[in-house]
């Protein structure tokens, strides 16, 4: 399977600013591609966590689907340590290189067939990403797959007050709401209508409750998008999850 590592999206020599290609082998044809935004919290986690994940989506597709994992800003207990929106401009430079500019195997890619999955904090700046204004390329963009997702800060505060110390490392208290999916999902985007959503959570997760997972699908419903699927069952923990066969199985029959 080739792989491409260490693609810059932003041409700053930053680690943090690069994504990783995998691609199937002998591959043809024009190819939906997966973008995969890693959790931890806003403030942990790497492309290079991601090997076997991205792997497994291309062999459970059978060669029909690519995958690109992507880095970004992480927020630190320093002075000058990023918060939000940086994370989530970081990743809209990602997406948007991915659509419109030249990388390694690029002629395989259908760039108006894209998919947004994003693990925990990922999933927060891939629905975020897709139901704010901020991103130009959102006609290429099919669907989100949010899995083990935060989508309510206020609301995870509640169930779990203690995650108010990387709560926030990572955003401003005047920023909760406003950075949160859930309550930004109350008012549609034109531009997003077309998106379908997908919404995992593992019943074996202990770090993000279902209930959290199942509110956020309640009101992309309400709001009016038309494709939301919510999807609990038990697939192990909340990062074991990502190397589940199972899993893998979701998100494939997902994007075909």
């Amino acid at each position: 399977m080739p792989i491409y590592k260490d693609i810059a999206y932003i041409a700053d020599d930053n680690p943090r600013h690069t994504l990783d290609i995998y691609v199937p082998d002998q591959a043809s044809g024009s190819l939906p591609l997966v973008i995969f935004i890693h959790g931890g919290s806003w403030r942990t986690g790497d492309k290079s966590e991601c090997t076997v994940l991205a792997q497994g989506l291309v062999s459970q597709s059978q060669g029909k689907l690519a995958v690109a994992v992507i880095n970004y800003g992480l927020s630190q207990r320093t002075p000058d340590s990023i918060r939000h929106p940086a994370h989530l401009h970081d990743t809209i430079k990602a997406v948007q290189f991915l659509v419109s500019s030249d990388y390694p195997n690029n002629h395989l890619i259908n760039r108006n067939n894209i998919y947004l999955l994003g693990h925990s904090a990922g999933a927060h700046l891939a629905s975020l990403m897709v139901l704010s204004d901020q991103l130009d390329c959102i006609a290429s963009i099919r669907g989100v797959l949010g899995v083990g997702g935060i989508y309510d800060i206020p609301g995870l505060l509640e169930l779990y007050p203690d995650y108010a110390d990387f709560i926030d490392m990572a955003f401003d208290p005047a920023q909760y709401q406003e950075a949160s999916p859930q309550h930004i999902a109350k008012c549609r985007y034109a531009d997003a209508e077309h998106i379908r959503f997908l919404i995992i959570n593992s019943a074996g997760d202990s770090l993000i409750a279902a209930i959290h997972a199942a509110s956020f699908a309640s009101q992309l419903i309400r709001t009016g998008y038309n494709d939301v699927e919510l999807v609990v069952r038990d697939m192990g923990s909340h990062f074991g999850m990502l190397d589940n066969e199972e899993f893998w199985k979701l998100v494939t029959n997902f994007v075909q």
